[in-house]
């Protein structure tokens, strides 16, 4: 990846990625509190992609479950738009989960709003599945697990498996 650089956050990125993230909906826009504590304390497991100019033009924040050692999450990724479509978004997933795999983790989640269809062809793509919990309701044409984030907050499950 010679115009681009993926690298491990530094807690100084969070100014950074704070505002990326208003430019991705419809991905929800976290407290910037969010991006400082993931910059700070999930650093081995959030990335960031540069620019040759060493400009940040995305991220990804995830992180190993201190409970599960076992299973990752990850919470957001975003590239900005006039950087979408180059592959971006599937190399910074592609280091999270070597990153995953390095450290003995054997699965992965993520939620998804059922009206993100972008997300959802995306992570389809990668081979993540379906894997809801609880009650289901149907949105969007999708089974999804009701109130998995609060009230009415209903959301897609997925998981892949780490070879």
């Amino acid at each position: 990846m010679s115009k681009y650089n993926i690298r491990n956050t530094v807690e100084e990125d969070f100014l950074d990625i704070a505002e990326i993230s208003s430019f991705c909906p419809p991905m929800i826009n976290e407290r910037n509190s969010i991006y400082h504590i993931f910059t700070k304390f999930f650093k081995s497991t959030s990335l960031v992609i540069e620019n040759k100019d060493k400009k940040i033009i995305g991220f990804l924040v995830g992180f190993i479950s201190p409970d599960n050692p076992q299973e990752g999450y990850l919470h957001q990724l975003c590239i900005v738009s006039p950087w979408r479509k180059k592959g971006l978004a599937q190399n910074l997933v592609e280091e999270f989960l070597n990153i995953l795999r390095k450290n003995g983790c054997k699965k992965v989640h993520l939620i998804i709003n059922p009206g993100n269809k972008k997300a959802l062809n995306f992570y389809k793509k990668l081979e993540f599945q379906i894997n809801n919990k609880g009650k289901e309701i149907i949105v969007n044409g999708f089974k999804t697990s009701k109130n998995y984030d609060g009230p009415g907050e209903h959301k897609l499950i997925y998981t892949k498996i780490l070879d």
